[in-house]
């Protein structure tokens, strides 16, 4: 089933950032696939960059902050090729209209499409603060970088916030995320900056494993990974590889998934496993766009 909508954002007025088009600003809602699940989105943007947008079990909205990312995570479609620009508030506020001009009813919002939302710090903190004013929970995930616009971002009005780790050793972390903070300062950050969020603010804060196949899935790797978490008592989300075609990486199979699931949570971890939505078919981040043949072109990557 494939739907379309078109809806002008508001250009222009407060919070709005730079680093993308603003005037007769239009973008362009396609929906290009649909399951029990969730429902997918092209976002086309005024000047032709494209995102996307996920609905999950028809109430939470997952949104793209930058068309590309510079990050480039091997096993991630979003940064295949490279990063064009960010998105401006006005583009962000303009996703959930769009959706919910369809008569979705939204009841939270995550920024966990395309892009690193820690890269478009105005954009992305003012678009968290519209969503508090509005009444809508809304969170980010990040690669961590850079950090102190992580110390930033968790400080802010949000609902929830997920560190992206993939790694317990130092040089794993290198490989698979390239362009982000190394393991024992993004730890050290966190370490110093959760214990003076509240109770309640810090229950929000999670750390994202994707489970790789020969890659990081070994018990030397998860030990480390599981001595490093701990101490922060936070939970765990235990990723499932999406495949995307530019990779050779695959995820680990269901057998040896469940096994690092189980020593994680003989470990002492709070863990959580992935949903079932971003196990389908182009339900990975970016992969929308890769699979309509117009990912993002390449320019030179920004550090971490």
């Amino acid at each position: 089933m494939t739907a379309a909508a078109e809806v002008s954002a508001p250009v222009g007025g407060a919070g709005a950032a730079v680093g993308g088009p603003s005037e007769g600003m239009a973008l362009r809602l396609e929906e290009v696939g649909r399951s029990a699940s969730n429902r997918r989105f092209v976002v086309t943007l005024s000047d032709q960059g494209r995102v996307e947008a996920v609905l999950y079990r028809g109430d939470t909205l997952c949104v793209s902050t930058q068309v590309g990312c510079a990050v480039g995570c091997p096993f991630c479609a979003s940064g295949a090729g490279g990063l064009t620009r960010p998105l401006t508030t006005d583009e962000l506020r303009a996703q959930v209209t769009a959706v919910e001009a369809l008569g979705v009813a939204l009841r939270r919002v995550t920024a966990s499409g395309v892009g690193e939302p820690l890269h478009a710090p105005d954009a992305v903190l003012a678009f968290l603060g519209w969503c508090r004013d509005r009444g809508t929970p809304a969170s980010f995930t990040t690669s961590g970088g850079p950090l102190p616009r992580l110390v930033e971002f968790l400080r802010a009005p949000h609902n929830g916030a997920t560190v992206s780790v993939h790694a317990g050793l130092p040089a794993t972390r290198a490989r698979l995320v390239p362009h982000a903070p190394a393991l024992d300062p993004l730890f050290a950050v966190l370490a110093d900056e959760l214990p003076q969020l509240s109770r309640k603010r810090r229950k929000k804060v999670a750390l994202a494993y994707l489970l790789l196949d020969g890659q990081n899935d070994s018990t030397e790797e998860l030990d480390a990974f599981a001595a490093r978490a701990l101490p922060l008592g936070v939970a765990v989300h235990l990723y499932q590889h999406n495949a995307v075609a530019h990779s050779s990486l695959r995820g680990a199979s269901r057998d040896a998934y469940e096994r690092a699931y189980e020593h994680l949570r003989a470990a002492g971890l709070l863990v959580r496993m992935s949903s079932q939505a971003r196990l389908e078919a182009n339900g990975g981040c970016g992969t929308l766009v890769a699979a309509s043949g117009r990912a993002a072109k390449r320019t030179l990557p920004q550090a971490g």
